[in-house]
């Protein structure tokens, strides 16, 4: 099989994709180096489920300077790049698999790509419409402009690109990028660490809503509360449970304790593993996913939501262009994204109505189901076996900046 070499700027032991991925590849006889960010009371090499995972002298920056995201992803780029280059010596990788963001971490790989070895990259988010939500700036901004260049050009240096569902596929192809190079896999629940598909949870506990994962201004947090708020006076018996960390976590704590019921909400702030997830939403009557609209959201296929309608459980989720693509109102519980006193009829719907709760988790089920990782792992060996063009450097080269010209 393949000597692998992975790369994230992201902690191995909470981001379930990359981690699912390496884990994988290892089961069926590959052997997988992955280097990814310091993480706290973990060791500097360790094996993870046959994986060794190295991790480098940085953490990850939070924060809302665009300048700093960036100067942090090119430190990482230029260590990882160098720890690659020296590894590859003694190693002979095969295989460098990249996963973003930022997009360029993929010229991580240059040195072993001129001495042969195939180059993928999976794109996570599509850096344009990311930092166009986050910071709040326009499509002919310089780094709009400078992000939609960087996006092509790595995705041209690798042999194969990986994107996460079928409207981010289309975008890609829309800017330019061949449709055989690119392939979809989205970023299903890993059935080894959340078991099998369960049944509607919906009522055994009176009636409890989750949230779990990033605290972002783009993700609605802060609707998700004030559509609580709305709610509570038909939903005596609910209460709302908030798992996460982010950027908005302090905005939100603040949010919270003005909340007039906010001794019915419960915020445990700070990051959690993969393993922890099916353990913090059991028995949970509703999974809410309260995106924003904007053009980040709207190519966004919550893993969450996934995750939910994996679990059996009711989701609560705005009607946004990518989740509409794999989910209609028979399997989701919708309303109108930005929109509190929509999202508050949704939770209050679900409230007064266990066999539309029950409905609506068994047929997301249903739809998580044809999405299974058993199907899509094929998909991930399909594209790690298949070497492709090998073209130099150089051309890949021209060509990007014909394309961009």
């Amino acid at each position: 099989m393949y000597k692998i070499c992975m790369v994230a700027y992201t902690n191995y032991m909470t981001d379930a994709r990359p981690r699912r991925e390496a884990e994988t590849l290892v089961r069926r006889g590959d052997q997988v180096d992955f280097f990814c960010l310091n993480e706290a009371g973990r060791p500097e090499c360790e094996m993870v489920e046959g994986v060794r995972v190295m991790r480098l002298e940085q953490s990850r920056y939070r924060g809302s300077g665009g300048a700093r995201y960036m100067a942090a992803y090119l430190r990482f780029l230029l260590v990882v790049g160098w720890r690659i280059a020296r590894m590859h010596r003694e190693r002979r990788y095969d295989i460098i698999y990249v996963h973003t963001m930022p997009d360029l971490l993929v010229f991580a790989a240059l040195w072993p790509r001129l001495l042969g070895a195939k180059v993928v990259l999976n794109i996570h988010d599509m850096m344009p419409e990311l930092y166009m939500s986050k910071f709040g700036i326009g499509e002919n901004h310089w780094l709009i402009r400078a992000l939609k260049w960087q996006e092509q050009i790595s995705a041209r240096f690798a042999h194969k690109v990986i994107c996460v569902h079928e409207p981010h596929r289309q975008v890609l192809c829309g800017r330019g990028l061949a449709p055989g190079k690119l392939t979809v896999l989205p970023n299903v629940p890993d059935p080894r660490i959340f078991g099998e598909s369960q049944q509607s949870a919906a009522g055994r506990h009176g009636f409890r809503m989750v949230y779990h994962g990033t605290i972002a201004r783009r993700l609605g947090l802060d609707l998700a509360v004030e559509a609580f708020s709305m709610a509570a006076g038909r939903c005596l018996e609910a209460r709302f449970d908030i798992f996460g960390e982010g950027d908005a976590a302090d905005e939100l704590e603040a949010k919270i304790a003005v909340s007039p019921v906010r001794d019915r909400i419960r915020f445990t702030r700070g990051m959690f593993r993969v393993e922890e997830i099916a353990q913090m939403v059991a028995g949970a009557s509703a999974g809410v996913v309260p995106n924003r609209r904007d053009l980040a959201t709207e190519y966004m296929l919550p893993v969450k939501l996934l995750e939910y309608a994996y679990l059996g459980i009711p989701v609560i989720a705005p009607h946004l262009k990518t989740i509409a693509y794999y989910f209609n109102d028979e399997q989701i519980c919708g309303f109108e994204p930005g929109v509190s006193a929509s999202m508050a009829e949704a939770i209050v719907r679900l409230y007064q109505s266990p066999t539309l709760s029950a409905e609506l988790a068994r047929n997301a089920a249903e739809v998580v189901r044809a999405l299974n990782w058993e199907t899509l792992q094929a998909e991930l060996f399909r594209v790690v076996d298949e070497w492709g063009d090998k073209d130099a450097v150089a051309l890949a080269f021209r060509q990007t900046a014909g394309a961009v010209e």
